[in-house]
């Protein structure tokens, strides 16, 4: 095996347009040709990219890669959270938060979910059969179970989507100047409206998540900053990429109605439905890592000291793994659907159990009530090179 340094495709190409309208909309066709013809692929902004399955998911268990030395500029806070810490920070963090989401603990929030998604569509049945599905039901519902597991009122649902949103514009190597200022300032604004919500903890105490990092700090297992932002941490997760789990979910039941009467007919299907909503379109498109030692990926070697964008929605159409991979197939065997949208390794995703539970429930409560549902005006996206984003989805209950 020759291994090279990589480089860029030419000295005036760019695969990977980041803010090319075109890219963000579809940016599928750029990732598979990144996988067939550069794979580790150093792209001008000045971080290696890395497209292919087998890479990925290497590379996402690989404990040499660090996200506690990357620097994160204008969203420097992440560093407070589980997201941006390596071991032992990460783990300490982690096992505060583990015992929230057990298989216990996830049944009895999925039944604020459930309530939440019933009493929406109980006045779906009550009036026209319509609803902006993005807002009305995969926020609403999945933003009110988050402020319960929270223990506190479920306020500024609005502010909140947004500010996250603005937040996340900076996530991605795309970013520019404009965006930066709106992070920072959502940064800004998500700290005071947590600090009120402590505040107010502290002196109306009771037995939520809040309440339980109030007692890890007192305890000196979890500082002021941390406490913070890992609560903004569990408002992002606890809608964004469920959100779009939701909407994309009800949105392919609108194009195949036979997906629809899978998920009526067949429930032993529904898990693998799940699976292959997240893996086709999965909501976030990669993760950040620093190489701290020389590596070698593939037949390039990356020194130590460089970022690398690990695609894993690239990954998750990798035909080396999935079969006929832009086709969505929900009759994959379980062996070849092992995708990477909750990551994996340390960094995992530690509400991915609540976040199918939560998507089940939606999907099974409307498959239950109706007869099929149709879209009802013209879906609405807001994608960036970080996050699919459905804003609006229009939808008809038949």
């Amino acid at each position: 095996m020759t291994v090279t340094t990589a480089g860029p495709a030419s000295a005036t190409e760019d695969l990977l347009p980041f803010r090319d309208p075109g890219f963000r909309a579809d940016p599928y066709p750029y990732y598979a040709r990144l996988r067939q013809d550069h794979p580790v692929y150093r792209h001008p902004v000045g971080l290696y990219v890395v497209s292919r399955y087998e890479d990925v998911a290497r590379l996402i268990r690989n404990p040499s890669l660090s996200v506690e030395q990357l620097d994160f500029g204008v969203a420097d806070p992440i560093h407070h959270t589980m997201l941006g810490k390596d071991a032992p920070d990460h783990t300490r963090l982690r096992r505060i938060t583990n015992r929230w989401f057990t298989p216990k603990a996830v049944e009895e929030w999925s039944k604020v979910m459930r309530a939440s998604v019933e009493a929406v569509l109980d006045e779906v049945e009550k009036g026209d059969g319509t609803l902006d599905a993005a807002d009305g039901l995969s926020l609403k519902c999945t933003f009110e179970t988050t402020c319960h597991i929270f223990g506190i009122e479920p306020t500024e649902m609005d502010t909140i989507q947004r500010k996250t949103y603005e937040i996340g514009l900076s996530l991605g190597p795309g970013g520019n100047d404009e965006e930066a200022r709106a992070t920072t300032e959502a940064f800004a604004w998500f700290a005071e409206h947590i600090r009120r919500l402590v505040a107010d903890k502290r002196a109306h105490p009771g037995e939520g998540l809040i309440d339980a990092f109030i007692a890890a700090q007192d305890e000196g297992k979890m500082t002021e900053e941390e406490v913070v932002y890992t609560i903004f941490l569990f408002f992002a997760v606890g809608h964004l990429d469920v959100k779009h789990l939701i909407n994309h979910g009800i949105w392919l039941m609108t194009q195949r109605p036979e997906l629809f009467a899978a998920y009526r007919d067949e429930p032993e299907a529904r898990p693998g439905i799940i699976n292959e909503i997240l893996r086709i379109d999965t909501p976030e498109s990669m993760v950040v890592r620093l190489t701290t030692q020389d590596t070698v990926i593939g037949d390039t070697a990356v020194p130590a000291g460089e970022a690398l964008a690990l695609l894993i929605a690239s990954a998750n159409r990798d035909p080396e793994v999935f079969t006929d991979p832009d086709t969505f197939d929900h009759t994959r065997p379980l062996a070849a659907s092992q995708h990477l949208a909750f990551g994996s390794g340390m960094h995992g995703c530690a509400g991915q159990v609540l976040a199918r539970a939560e998507a089940d429930i939606v999907f099974s409560s409307i498959v239950n009530r109706f007869s099929g549902v149709e879209l009802a005006g013209e879906p609405a996206y807001a994608h960036t090179e970080f996050l699919r984003t459905i804003t609006h989805l229009p939808v008809r209950f038949l």
